[in-house]
C-alpha cells in the first residue's frame, strides 16, 4: 500500500492561491505549523470554511492577509475573546467577504 504521509512542505505545496480550506474550531490543536507555512509562502485569496465555527486558525490567516472569504457561523477565541481581533478588523474594513452558515 502506498503511504499517504507527506511532509509539511509537501502538504502546504498542495494549497495554492484561491484554494478552499476547511477547518474546525479547536483552540487546543490548531494546525499552526501548517498555517505559518502557508503565510510564509504568501498564499492569497483563500476561502476558509469553519466547521462549527472558527477560532485562532481563521483569525491568524485573516490577519496575515491570506483570506478573501470566510464561510462560518463565528470566529471567536473562546474564553479569551468574543470575536477574533483580526477577523473583526478585516470585516469592519471590508477587506474580507463573510458568508454566514449558521
Amino acid at each position: 500500500m502506498r503511504s499517504k504521509v507527506q511532509s509539511l512542505a509537501q502538504a502546504v505545496g498542495r494549497v495554492g492561491d484561491g484554494a478552499r480550506l476547511v477547518m474546525s474550531a479547536n483552540l487546543q490543536r490548531p494546525p499552526m505549523a501548517f498555517l505559518r507555512e502557508l503565510v510564509r509562502r504568501r498564499v492569497r485569496s483563500l476561502r476558509v470554511i469553519g466547521v462549527v465555527g472558527g477560532d485562532l486558525n481563521i483569525d491568524f490567516l485573516v490577519g496575515a492577509g491570506a483570506v478573501a472569504v470566510v464561510d462560518t457561523c463565528s470566529v471567536t477565541l473562546g474564553e479569551f475573546a468574543r470575536t477574533g481581533p483580526n477577523f473583526a478588523r478585516h470585516v469592519i474594513a471590508g477587506r474580507i467577504r463573510v458568508l454566514d452558515n449558521t
